[in-house]
């Protein structure tokens, strides 16, 4: 069953299926899917969770040993597999076996990064989409995004004139994270009222002074001293951790996309603009991908998931912090000055 975004609520109030391949190109959609299938795999009693990264040189054996494994803690169980890229020969033909196999009382969800026509096309994605669901998420196109943030602000409780929906599309330039969080923010400030040009000026006037998605391009850049410094001044202006997180964690996921396109055609420049980024960042993005491995990145991701749960345990709120700098020290290249340093 091939579902898009707005379809994908319908579906699971009706029941889950045993396996969902999820896969495009907008995080922030491909986000919000995933949460919607772990939440409605939780009502459903799937209590545990097993997350296996497919980096380059896999061992694929691995997800068929976790998917058939019996748990020690949870009768229901989620198998989620990530990767940035289309399985290899051995992956293409592990899915394939658990599509036509499904293990029992086991949830596999299969996350993949932008795929092009031919894998969507090829047998291992057919085979999980019969087995159960596949959803493509593309990006929206321009003449959308102001729908789109229109129906967002709807949701938020908030009426807003087209020409407060085109600044605002404007200042997103087609991030739909910025987006989000531009409305989340609105409806803090606006709360249940029509807003209008204003009210959206002002809100965006009133912004950090540091502006967080200028900030991500120092870390990409290799600017470590800018990354720092910005870094401080956002906690400074009070800019919440989670909502800085957020926005570091989709520029890696972006710059995982584009080191897996890096590894095939060696043009960073291709690369990132294979991964969707936006055209005024392909530059830092470029320096960033030509530093990093896949394996890194993918490892920094996994870093942005144990900050989260800091972030929101109680009493570890300076530890998140400490986490988030370091991570951010390694992502601008940090941790490459070290040995220049040291001879000085």
């Amino acid at each position: 069953m091939r579902l898009n975004p707005a379809q994908l609520a319908p579906h699971l109030q009706r029941g889950l299926a045993p396996v969902y391949l999820v896969a495009g190109e907008e995080p922030l959609l491909l986000q919000e899917a995933l949460d919607a299938i772990r939440a409605a795999a939780l009502a459903k009693g799937f209590s545990e969770r097993e997350v296996l990264d497919a980096e380059r040189g896999f061992d694929w054996q691995r997800l068929l040993d976790t998917c058939n494994m019996p748990s020690l803690f949870a009768p229901r169980r989620i198998v989620e597999l990530r990767s940035a890229s289309a399985p290899d020969a051995a992956g293409a033909a592990a899915l394939t076996g658990l599509a036509k196999n499904p293990a029992p009382d086991v949830l596999l969800l299969v996350t993949l990064g932008k795929l092009d026509s031919r894998a969507r096309n090829a047998a291992w994605y057919g085979a999980l989409d019969t087995a159960g669901a596949s959803l493509y998420v593309w990006p929206l196109k321009p003449e959308e995004l102001p729908g789109w943030i229109e129906a967002r602000l709807r949701a938020a409780g908030l009426r807003c004139d087209a020409e407060g929906v085109r600044l605002l599309a404007e200042r997103t330039e087609g991030n739909l994270l910025a987006a989000q969080q531009e409305v989340a923010k609105l409806a803090l400030l606006y709360p249940a009222q029509a807003i209008g040009l204003a009210q959206i000026e002002a809100a965006v006037a009133d912004s950090a002074h540091y502006e967080v998605f200028g900030w991500l391009n120092k870390i990409m850049s290799g600017d470590v001293r800018g990354a720092v410094r910005g870094l401080e001044g956002l906690r400074d202006e009070g800019v919440e951790l989670l909502a800085i997180l957020a926005v570091v964690a989709n520029g890696l996921r972006q710059l995982a996309r584009a080191a897996a396109a890096y590894q095939r055609s060696r043009n960073a420049g291709a690369a990132v603009e294979a991964a969707g980024v936006f055209r005024s960042n392909q530059p830092a993005f470029a320096r960033a991908v030509e530093r990093s491995r896949n394996s890194q990145v993918l490892g920094w991701l996994r870093d942005c998931a144990n900050i989260d749960n800091l972030a929101k345990s109680s009493g570890t709120q300076s530890a998140a912090w400490e986490e988030l700098l370091t991570l951010v020290l390694a992502a601008s290249g940090a941790a490459r000055s070290k040995p220049a340093a040291a001879r000085q």
